[in-house]
């Protein structure tokens, strides 16, 4: 009688027949294992013939051609098995090898989370982008490693959805998305999202994009036609200086700034415009700034004054550069910036804006500040003698 192991390789060989007759496609897998289980039936059929020539109910000349047949069948049904197998592997492999280059060669992130919402893959641009090598991400929660914090709760309550049906509101689209740089610091991405089942599991595969330079371009040039829109549309200099102020701190996050005009006659740079978030601290800063006037070369405006050209210091406190007098501790302001509005390649002003976080120099913000300091001064050029200079005091 035949045993377990030989019922099972039947079963798999009947079933190898009846799917080779069907329009269902096979993985190479299933086919080298129906080839491998056939072989281990014909093993069985042979040791069957053998046992039947020792108990005399077989003739040994047909058992002979017989066992001769059956041990050709076994082995080209071995061979075949292990081609496949063979086959099976190295498509795999060049599967993988193709990935591993295509995905070295992206531009963009390729990261694959798995179903528990882990990294399982992670690309060479991953790493340019976020600062996290593949070791230091595989494994990591994705949501946890490059998505801020205030974002999280919105992620995983998409992914509960998304893990079970592979279905959700951010599947095949794209957004875009705030990205967490390893040290803190925060981009802008472009993100791409789709569902893959892999072993009935869902598993997202995200493509991220650094538009970080692209975006911040673009609010620069809508900055420069917002401070233009400020300019056409003020009836005096004090309202077009004071809408200017307020575009640049709202538009790119700066907690005060202020407009100093050159006093030509006295030689020094004196305060004319203000604005401000509603911060006590911050106001009261402003209120001991007012007093203040600058001659060429003292303090960062009157260096700006003196140059003719920006000046970023990222930290007040660390800077010799800085005016300590009134940037105080505890007024809170830790970076500063200061340009001057030039007309006729002439310094007539100073724009000097504060805030309380560290924040590096901006290149982008750099630029577009050399062209709004035109804007401005050309304006103010152009109001000589039809609206008087008042200092706010």
């Amino acid at each position: 009688m035949p045993g377990s192991l030989e019922l099972a390789s039947l079963f798999l060989l009947l079933i190898g027949i009846g799917l080779a007759f069907s329009d269902i496609r096979l993985s190479g897998w299933v086919l080298g294992w129906i080839l491998l289980s056939g072989a281990l039936l014909v093993q069985w059929f042979r040791s069957v013939l053998s046992y039947s020539l020792e108990r005399g109910s077989a003739d040994a000349e047909i058992y002979q051609i017989a066992d001769d047949w059956m041990g050709l069948g076994f082995s080209l049904l071995i061979v075949a098995s292990m081609y496949m197998m063979r086959e099976v592997l190295a498509r795999h492999s060049l599967a993988e090898e193709r990935v591993r280059v295509v995905s070295a060669a992206a531009q963009d992130a390729l990261v694959m989370m798995d179903n528990r919402g882990r990294i399982a893959f992670w690309n060479e641009a991953g790493q340019r982008i976020f600062g996290y090598s593949e070791a230091e991400a595989r494994g990591k929660m994705l949501h946890e490693l490059i998505i801020p914090e205030r974002e999280r709760a919105a992620f995983e309550r998409n992914f509960i959805d998304f893990r079970k049906t592979g279905q959700g509101p951010v599947i095949g689209k794209t957004l875009e998305l705030a990205g967490l740089r390893k040290g803190g610091a925060e981009i802008v991405t472009e993100v791409s999202i789709s569902g893959v089942s892999v072993d009935s599991k869902w598993h997202a595969v995200c493509i991220f994009r650094d538009i970080t330079e692209r975006k911040r371009a673009a609010q620069m040039l809508e900055l420069e036609y917002a401070v233009a829109r400020c300019l056409d549309g003020a009836d005096n200099t004090a309202e077009a200086l004071a809408a200017v102020l307020r575009a640049v701190c709202q538009t790119l996050n700066w907690d005060c700034g202020r407009f100093l005009l050159v006093d030509e006659p006295a030689g020094v740079l004196r305060p004319l415009e203000y604005w401000s978030v509603p911060d006590a601290a911050v106001q009261g800063f402003l209120d001991a700034a007012r007093g203040f006037t600058y001659a060429p070369g003292v303090g960062m405006a009157g260096k700006a004054w003196q140059s003719g050209q920006p000046l970023w210091i990222a930290d007040v406190a660390k800077d010799a550069r800085a005016l300590t007098s009134i940037l105080k501790a505890e007024s809170g302001v830790r970076s500063a910036f200061v340009f001057p509005a030039k007309a006729e390649g002439r310094t007539i002003g100073v724009f000097a804006f504060n805030s309380r976080d560290l924040r590096e120099p901006d290149p982008q913000l750099l630029a577009a500040m050399r062209t709004i300091g035109g804007q401005v001064g050309g304006f103010l050029q152009r109001m000589r003698g039809k609206d008087a200079y008042t200092v706010v005091q």
